[in-house]
């Protein structure tokens, strides 16, 4: 069995994916291709605007889609016409009913959480990255700015949203799995995701080869996404060799939220986390 769950994203805590597997056919990996017509294709009505980039001269730019093509109908149709397919997504590009029904059908759903004290800091910090360098943003500007990324609930509302539209509409049972649960307990985890799924468990969905090879080699995607690919936020995912424990990752400067706008935030995520948490499969 090839290595096809290693990008699994468990820092990417509002993450949405959606699976199907038939035998005897290649797989095929979307990242975030709502999150594109929501932010970069041509229906887009999101405030937030990508960060100017040449993307044309970057590493993958020719086996990259262009974001002009990605629109819900576009994403639906070529998801659906595909026969073995893994998608990670986040919530909030499927807000609303308008949007949640435009997922495609035939297509097991699975979710993936993780605390928003942890969530909020940790987007935060990576939005502090890949926000605009020019002009420089004051303090105020830089709230606006995550603001317009994030969203008021930190994309908890729009997950729980998508997770009863999931059970009510297409699958009566989604898998729920908590990020710290993954880390701490991956193989009892990953075999209860793959029982859940249809895919046969093999030890190398949560050990595997680093070959070295670029994100953009692994995932289809747009141009917008490449740079992003290649923040420093995302190192321990290109260098990721397998899951490790919190306790094993370097150690931050400091883990203690101080940001007023921040805890503010957290508040306003946990009771949407709490429901799913307590819908979680439970190691």
């Amino acid at each position: 069995m090839s290595r096809h769950c290693e990008p699994v994203d468990v820092k990417c805590t509002k993450t949405y994916t959606a699976v199907l597997f038939e035998a005897k056919t290649s797989l095929v990996w979307y990242n975030n291709p709502y999150n594109k017509a929501l932010v970069g294709g041509p229906e887009s009505e999101s405030a937030f605007t990508p960060v100017p980039r040449a993307t044309a001269i970057l590493p993958g730019a020719g086996c990259a889609y262009d974001s002009s093509i990605f629109t819900y109908a576009w994403v639906k149709k070529t998801l659906e016409d595909a026969s073995l397919v893994f998608v990670k997504d986040f919530a909030m590009s499927l807000a609303g009913k308008v949007y949640m029904d435009h997922l495609p059908h035939g297509y097991r759903h699975t979710f993936l959480i993780r605390n928003p004290n942890k969530v909020i800091p940790s987007w935060r910090k990576c939005h502090d990255e890949w926000r605009p360098s020019k002009p420089l943003l004051d303090e105020e500007a830089k709230e606006e700015w995550h603001k317009a990324n994030i969203g008021e609930h930190g994309g908890f509302k729009d997950l729980l949203e998508l997770y009863q539209y999931g059970r009510e509409n297409q699958d009566p049972a989604p898998f729920v799995m908590d990020a710290d649960d993954l880390v701490s307990q991956p193989e009892t985890v990953m075999a209860a995701y793959c029982k859940a799924t249809g895919i046969p468990f093999s030890r190398k969905l949560i050990e595997w080869e680093n070959d070295g090879s670029q994100m953009y080699t692994k995932w289809i995607t747009c141009r917008d996404q490449l740079g992003y690919f290649n923040c420093d936020y995302h190192t321990n995912d290109r260098c990721s060799s397998g899951f490790r424990k919190n306790e094993d990752l370097p150690k931050p400067a400091s883990t203690s939220v101080t940001n007023p706008k921040a805890i503010e935030q957290i508040a306003k995520c946990v009771p949407y986390y709490e429901k799913l948490y307590r819908e979680r499969f439970v190691p």
